[in-house]
């Protein structure tokens, strides 16, 4: 995987612009900030919620907690494969190892809360159903008695590139998919709309090549960045 300085150093060498090294690689100014946040930006715009990429899609265990219903998703998540949702066996409990049925909030709100509501001890046992809240967080039932552990997985947002060494979650084999995106970023700030527009087409195709490679189905991918004057775009670069 490509790093934050790799990546930022190759846009600069399309550009024809000097480099950066590690040691200058956080106080940069001028255009390579710019080419810095132009890289993000495209980092941004091809990990976008509707792009289901399988190194984007990780394994979690979360620890229930007695008595509690409803729990946060990992700070970088995106979407949840509710299919996976699995309870695991607890030493200390004689729960069976289970796959949780996914139903929804209103019949969870219809068939399932008053059980919690009126039965003794509040419910509470081994969860059996998984169910997004109206607050998007998950929720299980019934309640649960002990700490049990549920394994899912989930498709992840990182973070933006902040230090030098912080590598790019982008394969290698398509890190110049990101250049593409990043020198369509910084053709839109120096106002240059037809090379814009040309590096805009180049990124789209590398990103339709990529979900062919590593997805096996062809998306259109429809652009929101050269449909208006640029004046107008928000390229996200600070």
């Amino acid at each position: 995987m490509s790093t934050f300085l790799n990546l930022t150093n190759e846009l600069l060498r399309r550009l024809n612009e000097v480099q950066i090294d590690a040691s200058s690689f956080a106080s940069a100014k001028n255009v390579q900030a710019l080419a810095k946040d132009a890289i993000n930006s495209a980092i941004r715009e091809m990990l976008q919620d509707a792009q289901e990429w399988p190194f984007t899609f990780i394994t979690y265990e979360h620890t229930l907690s007695a008595g509690t219903n409803s729990y946060s998703f990992p700070a970088d998540y995106s979407k949840a494969d509710w299919d996976t949702f699995y309870i695991k066996q607890l030493s200390s409990e004689s729960n069976t190892p289970q796959k949780l049925e996914l139903i929804t909030y209103d019949q969870y709100l219809s068939n399932y809360r008053s059980i919690e509501d009126t039965s003794g001890n509040g419910g509470q046992t081994d969860p059996r159903y998984v169910y997004m809240t109206q607050d998007t967080k998950f929720g299980v039932s019934p309640i649960p008695d002990a700490a049990y552990v549920v394994e899912y997985r989930y498709w992840k947002y990182p973070a933006d590139l902040v230090l030098h060494d912080d590598v790019s979650i982008i394969p290698d084999r398509f890190k110049h998919v990101v250049i593409d995106g990043a020198m369509m970023y910084m053709m839109l700030f120096r106002s240059n709309e037809q090379s814009a527009s040309l590096h805009s087409e180049k990124f789209e195709n590398g990103i339709n090549t990529m979900r062919r490679l590593v997805m096996d189905q062809p998306v259109n991918i429809v652009s929101t960045m050269i449909q208006r004057s640029s004046s107008h775009i928000n390229i996200g670069l600070t």
